[in-house]
Formats: C-alpha cells, structure tokens, sequence
C-alpha cells in the first residue's frame, strides 16, 4: 500500500472512530435525560395525589414536654435553710394614751358602778336545821330569778324564806305525805298554773319541790286571784337523826303584765312568809321563830326585793 492510499485508510479509520464515538456519547445522554425525565413525572404525579388527599396541617403549638423525676435534681441534703424571722414585739402604748383609757374607765365605774359579785347556787347558811341553801334554784341549777318591771335594770332571786321540821316521820315519803297534808290543812292546797321544776340545797344536796303534779304550787288563792304561793324542797334527814328537814320559798303575787306579755307580777316576799306560817300555827304547828339566812340583796344590779333575810322555823305537829 502506497503512502497515498495509506493516508487515506487512515483518514477514514479516524472518521469511523469519530461517528462511532459521537454515537455512543448521544446514547450516553438519552440514557441520562429518560430517567430523570420519567422521575419528575412520577414525582409529580405523587405530589398531586398528595395534596388532593392530604388534610390540612394543626396550627395548635406543641405542649411542652413535663420533666420526669429522674431528670429533676434532688434536694441536697444537709443544706440549712433561712432561720425564722422573730415575731416583732408590739410597740409600746403611749402614755398619753394610757392616761385617757384609765380616765374613761374610772368615769365608767363613777356613773354605772363597777363589776358587781353575783350569787351563786352553793351558798349555804349554817343553822341548827343543817347547812341551808340561800336560794330557790331553777331545773337548770342556777338561781331562780323573777323578772320584774318594778326592778329594771336589776335581777331579783327569790329566797329561801320558811324553813319547816318534821320531827316524827321515819321516811321521806311518810315525811312529803304529812308536809302535803299540814299544808292543805292550813288553806295552801296544791294549785295549778304556777311553774314547777324548782330545787333547794340542804346540806349540800338538791331536793326537788313538793307538790310534784305538773304545774303546781302550794297556794292560799285561785292562781288569778292575788295570792301567796310557794314551792317545799326536801325531805333531808335532820341533822339530830330523827325527822326530816323542808326548805320553802313562798311569795305573794297578782295577775299582770310583764311589760306586754300575761303574767304574774312579783308582790311580797315578807307577807307571804308571814301569811303561811300564821296559817299552819293556826292549824297545829309551832312557831320555832326566825334564822338569819344571810340572803338579803339591795345592789345596783341586784336584788330580793322587800325580803329582810330572815327565814321563818315552823315545826309540824
């Protein structure tokens, strides 16, 4: 082969190569355009499908995530914590302030008096009949008062006023049937209307009253009529051994008013006293005399009305 034909062999072996190449390379790039191509597609598609069915996002923020205890600290231990802050003292009072309270206090004492003493249920006087309680006593125990618009602003107790032996009984029933019969004997049956649940105090035990029917008292009158009633406490062994002792508190009283309220009006201490014992000395039994009891009260607060303190002793046949 001569240099002119083997110049052109070889011309044409480069052009060969050259296509070959170029064909190669465009295949190379179809290759790597279709998948992409084919890809987005796909993605497309999906992405369309996505946002037709996909429902909308919660715009709620997020709630924070409590710590659990393994991630919270212990206290250390031996750690001191702030002392107590001490209670401040109260300031001192003026002595200004002081003076004026002392002055009001001595001008409040001046016009209505001071604090007076009250009686009590266990005050007793100690006699030859035993230790005698000073007062007619309430169901309650306390002293047995009687409000009174003659004494206002005052409180007015009532008194044990009559004390009554019985010598001969040998028990408290023979001792209450004999004090029930003397009394009706002497024009003081049991009467009703009258309030009931009283007690005396005869060496230092409460005695229920006599009568004992509902509502009842020993009384002289018709309960609307004046008249002189009282209620008998006992019957307490006398103190010699033989017979029995009684305690009385008798009154005298008329229909009235409490202000506006029907009632019986307080009357006489002393006169109903009196008018009992003359109407059981008229029937029999003997006048022993008086006791001082001790129990008479005029205070400013306080008071037996026209009652001396005196009880009168009155021995049953």
């Amino acid at each position: 082969m001569n240099r002119m034909s083997r110049a052109t062999w070889f011309s044409g072996l480069l052009v060969g190569l050259g296509v070959g190449a170029a064909l190669l390379a465009g295949g190379g790039v179809a290759n790597a355009e279709s998948p992409g191509t084919g890809s987005a597609t796909h993605s497309g598609s999906t992405s369309t499908g996505s946002v037709g069915h996909s429902r909308p996002s919660s715009t709620a923020p997020r709630s924070r995530k409590t710590p659990t205890a393994s991630r919270l600290s212990a206290p250390r231990a031996g750690v001191a914590r702030p002392a107590p802050r001490p209670v401040p003292s109260p300031p001192p009072v003026p002595a200004f302030v002081e003076a004026v309270t002392t002055f009001f206090d001595d001008l409040h004492d001046s016009l209505t008096g001071a604090p007076e003493a009250r009686p009590t249920p266990v005050e007793t006087t100690t006699t030859a009949y035993g230790a005698i309680g000073k007062w007619m006593l309430a169901r309650s125990g306390g002293l047995a008062d009687w409000p009174s618009q003659q004494y206002p602003f005052k409180t007015l107790y009532q008194p044990i006023n009559v004390i009554i032996v019985d010598p001969t009984s040998t028990t408290a029933e023979e001792s209450a049937d004999k004090l029930n019969a003397a009394l009706g004997a002497a024009g003081f049956p049991a009467q009703p209307v009258h309030s009931t649940g009283y007690q005396g105090l005869i060496g230092g035990v409460l005695y229920g009253q006599q009568p004992t029917g509902p509502e009842q008292a020993f009384a002289n009158a018709h309960w609307l009529l004046p008249n002189d009633h009282g209620r008998v406490f006992g019957a307490a062994p006398a103190p010699g051994g033989t017979g029995y002792v009684w305690t009385a508190s008798f009154s005298r009283e008329r229909a009235g008013f409490f202000y506006v309220v029907p009632t019986h009006v307080y009357v006489s201490f002393n006169r109903a006293r009196d008018a009992v014992r003359a109407a059981l000395v008229r029937t029999g039994a003997t006048d022993l005399g008086l006791v001082d009891m001790d129990n008479e009260l005029d205070r400013r607060t306080t008071t037996t009305g026209d009652h001396d303190g005196y009880a009168v002793v009155i021995r049953l046949s």
